[in-house]
């Protein structure tokens, strides 16, 4: 039955028993819990204290019905439709119900033919029906809610309804339910086409086996063919400007003044100011903005002039567009509006909240959700260091290229070779980002022109000396530690060589052959490399991929993706679209996580019925969650996880605001969605798991694995949880110098004294154990020498002596790090002594904040000279090279140390047989 017909029934057509009795259900609710019924009738409770006969004197029949059929829905999808709706008589056949040929499909596929064949349903048993989902449960309860508030027994309603019925079902009254649905159906997808001005393009995509016989083969043609143009003209008002400007003809003076001053003003006037121009209070003012805010409202919807166009803009969008391309395809968007003088493109922005323009960008909904999307994308396709490939990103977005390439600067992404460096917020990151889109090593003054960032070229090779990213190639040529060119060309290069060396195309066990036999690598490692990447492996043949690799990301390196036992959680934060109805992307790790391949639609089991993951589009995306936003009144900004769990299951749970004022761990520990943690070590061991570690892992490695997921928030909160503060990174406790007092009693002359040779080899016979070492991690060999009647340099003002540490040691240190293993020291030929490496498992590398020991060799053992830190050894070997002294900097410029540099044939060279001594701040 529409809406007139409804209109036309009188008080007594409708039951006068109290909405209690009529609809038991509504006794739960009160106008605190129910407020979205609460602005239907003057009466904020009527559903307390009124009849339906009563209330639909004040109130439509169809907005009743609807708004009563949400509540149901949401608030009692598990009570059955019988006790539901006592006053529906159970022979009511379902075809006479106010519903439409959805609702009509439903009931075939339960084969229920009157009321009584649904009573023992619900809300639930109508999800799992094949076809169904929340738009045709809610047209089946809307009109149950109808039936029950009418007589049964009224004839003018009988009559009525019958007439109408007829009226609406005539031309479908020889179809079956779901030939009806087909039909109304196509008719609504031509129309959106002819909005999309796409009326052109074919309805149906008909594929038939080949042998098909050719009645079936034309068949199939003419379906193919179908285009919107067939099916339905386009009978739209096609003139937004006139339907906008005829809404302006019913305000009032005031009422425009407001809508022109303040909703469409540049900049728009403040209440106050409005106030005081219509001697109001702010208050009337609000309410009059409010009333014409709804008035737009429900005034614009889909199937008006400005509704079409807004939803045609929106599905252009997706997620960002310049406005001069939408202008170009609507020039109605480029009129200005006669009333108000301001185009109409910004009426749109200001009036509906899906539009937004920001700097000749229109998002829908708005640009952050925009440039979250891009990030999102981007993600999927990005390496380890970062980087995209321009022609993938291209391929997968619907944006002309240079349209893409301006909205990535918009969102302060740089492009280097045709590849997008999205980690670009640390010096680090910058410099990874660069060399891996260049190929291949920089000398570093070339890097930081490239960079273009304020920072010293000192700060910058501190900076990558203190990365395990980075290796130096050349005395101050920077490469990546992954293209392992310290000792030999990296795997993924010596492929590409071996390619270009066989004419592009090369047997996978003639590489392997060919590359294990001259380096120290492993087949299997060789067949990675070949089938990833810029590579492919097709019949046993190796060659270069011809197109971008689809993006897989693994659940374990997706961010906002956290494992906790069997579930899985995906953190997000609910916006309008969501609490709206909207599908969103989400990344390919998800999509990884519940096995949806692109091209395909995954179905999860809920308690709210199926759930969809689709890969259909540019990137994967996730069906409406309003139904579970719903349930749970959750709210715009809230922090909710998608919950995937075991056999294909479903849920969705929303949490408390992070406190920023609780304990960081506390915050990092809620950001994943962990539940029951108690103690720090349980805290560290759920950070562990849900980014897919064991259990047991250091928090050092915990760390760099949510630095590496993205996961920069989280992160954030551990280094502050785990790493010490800046002023701690060198140990600042003073350490007396003994020596200083003796040179000091001495003098210089007695300092200098005594037989060198002799004073050296009792020094070097000496074996040092650790317990002898200072704090520091060294031996005093300033004292011991001066003991031993060497004489003493004095120590610059604010350091203090590590050791004297000869460049090929601290080289041997270098190469430690880098191979985590035990390396000789080799003074020409001879092996003078051992760069020890250990592990982070180690106490003393925990003590002495360093993992490798520079010993020499004795004839009564080895002699540890110092534990050293990677960068420190760097910066050793750069004033060896550079034959000057080198300070040592921490992040952000902060002085750690000095290398001190002495000239070949100095007192002080010739006397500790090194030209670099290591201080420490």
């Amino acid at each position: 039955m529409t809406s007139a017909a409804f209109a036309d029934l009188p008080p007594e057509a409708y039951h006068d028993a109290s909405w209690i009795q009529v609809l038991p259900w509504l006794t739960h609710h009160t106008p605190a819990t129910a407020r979205e019924l609460t602005e239907l009738t003057p009466s904020p409770d009527w559903w307390l204290t009124e009849s339906p006969a009563v209330t639909t004197m004040t109130a439509q029949h169809d907005a009743l019905c609807r708004y009563l059929a949400r509540l149901f829905l949401v608030r009692h999808s598990e009570e059955v439709f019988g006790p539901s709706f006592p006053t529906v008589p159970r022979s009511l056949p379902l075809s006479t119900l106010s519903s439409g040929a959805r609702a009509r499909t439903a009931f075939q596929r339960l084969q229920a033919q009157n009321f009584a064949d649904l009573e023992s349903l619900s809300v639930r048993d109508l999800y799992d029906v094949r076809g169904t989902g929340q738009g045709t449960v809610e047209e089946v309860i809307s009109a149950l809610v109808s039936a029950a508030i009418i007589r049964s027994g009224d004839p003018n309603a009988s009559d009525r309804f019958e007439s109408e019925e007829q009226a609406e079902t005539a031309s479908a009254a020889v179809l079956p339910p779901a030939q009806a649905q087909l039909l109304e159906d196509l008719g609504q997808l031509a129309a959106w086409r002819h909005i999309r001005q796409r009326g052109e393009q074919s309805l149906l995509k008909v594929v038939i086996d080949d042998g098909a016989p050719e009645q079936i083969q034309e068949v199939a043609l003419r379906l193919n063919s179908l285009t919107a143009g067939d099916i339905a003209a386009d009978s739209g008002s096609s003139d937004p400007v006139l339907e906008f400007t005829a809404l302006l003809s019913e305000f009032d003076d005031r009422q425009l003044r407001i809508l022109r001053d303040r909703f469409l003003g540049r900049p728009p006037k403040k209440l106050a100011q409005l106030a005081s121009e219509f001697d109001l209070s702010r208050e009337r003012v609000r309410q009059i903005e409010n009333k014409i805010r709804d008035l737009l409202a429900g005034s614009f919807h889909f199937g008006t002039s400005i509704g079409n166009l807004l939803a045609s803009l929106r599905a252009e969008i997706q997620p960002i567009a310049a406005l001069d391309r939408l202008i170009t395809l609507h020039p109605d968007l480029a009129r200005d509006v006669p009333g108000v003088d301001v185009p109409l493109w910004l009426v749109l922005d200001r009036l509906d909240d899906y539009f937004e323009v920001t700097d000749g960008w229109a998002a829908a909904p708005d640009v952050n959700t925009a440039r979250e999307q891009t990030r999102t994308l981007l993600e999927d396709f990005a390496t380890e260091h970062g980087l995209v490939d321009l022609a993938a990103v291209t391929a997968a977005t619907t944006m002309p290229r240079t349209e893409l390439l301006a909205w990535l600067t918009w969102c302060g992404y740089t492009l280097h070779n045709n590849q997008i460096l999205t980690r670009i917020r640390s010096l680090s990151d910058h410099a990874a980002g660069l060399l891996a889109a260049t190929g291949e090593p920089l000398h570093i003054d070339e890097l930081q022109l490239h960079m273009g960032r304020d920072n010293s070229i000192r700060s910058l090779a501190n900076q990558l000396g203190e990365d395990e990213r980075f290796v130096r190639t050349d005395r101050a040529t920077w490469g990546l530690a992954s293209w392992e060119m310290e000792e030999y060309t990296s795997i993924r290069q010596q492929i590409g060589l071996e390619l270009a060396a066989t004419g592009g195309e090369i047997e996978i066990g003639r590489l392997i052959e060919s590359i294990t036999s001259r380096f120290d690598v492993s087949p299997s490692s060789v067949q990675a490399y070949a089938g990833n990447g810029d590579y492919e492996i097709a019949q046993g043949v190796v060659r270069r991929r011809e197109s971008p690799v689809a993006p897989r990301k693994a659940p374990t390196a997706t961010r906002r993706l956290f494992r906790h036992d069997d579930w899985w959680k995906f953190r997000i934060t609910i916006t309008r679209d969501h609490l709206r109805g909207s599908g969103f992307p989400v990344p390919s790790g998800v999509a990884n996580l519940v096995g949806c391949a692109q091209g395909e639609v995954v179905e999860l089991e809920s308690d709210l019925g199926t759930q969809s993951i689709r890969w259909t589009g540019l990137q994967p995306a996730s069906g409406t969650i309003k139904r579970f936003l719903d349930r749970l009144e959750a709210r715009e900004g809230q922090m909710a996880f998608l919950e995937f769990g075991p056999y294909e299951r479903f849920n969705l749970s929303i949490e408390d605001p992070v406190d920023p004022e609780a304990d960081q761990l506390d915050q990092a520990v809620a950001l994943i969605g962990a539940e029951g943690v108690g103690t720090p070590e349980e805290a560290t061991m759920a950070l562990a798991d849900a980014a897919g570690l064991p259990l047991d892992a250091k928090p050092r490695r915990i760390l760099a694995a949510y630095r590496q997921r993205g996961d920069d928030d989280i992160a954030g909160l551990l280094e502050q949880v785990w790493t010490r503060p800046r002023h701690q990174w060198a140990n600042q406790a003073e350490v007396v110098d003994r020596a200083a007092a003796e040179t000091a009693q001495s003098g210089p002359g007695e300092a200098d004294g005594g037989n060198e040779t002799t004073a050296n080899d009792d020094l070097d016979n000496h074996s040092t154990g650790t317990d002898e070492l200072t704090e520091s991690g060294s031996v005093d060999q300033d004292d011991d020498q001066l003991l031993a009647g060497k004489g003493w340099v004095p120590v610059p003002t604010g350091y203090r002596s590590v050791g004297w540490v000869r460049p090929h040691e601290a080289e041997a240190a270098v190469l430690a790090y880098q191979l985590h293993a035990d390396v000789p020291v080799h003074d020409g030929e001879k092996i003078t002594g051992w760069a020890r490496y250990v592990d982070d498992s180690s106490v003393d590398a925990s003590r002495f904040r360093a993992n490798v020991t520079v010993c020499r060799s004795r004839t009564h053992g080895e002699r540890i000279v110092c534990w050293i830190r990677e960068h420190e050894a760097f910066s050793i070997t750069q004033a060896a090279a550079e034959m000057r002294s080198v300070s040592i900097f921490g992040p952000d410029d902060t002085t750690a140390g000095l290398v001190e540099y002495f000239e070949p044939g100095s007192a002080a060279a010739e006397r500790y047989r090194s030209t670099t001594r290591l201080l420490r701040a």
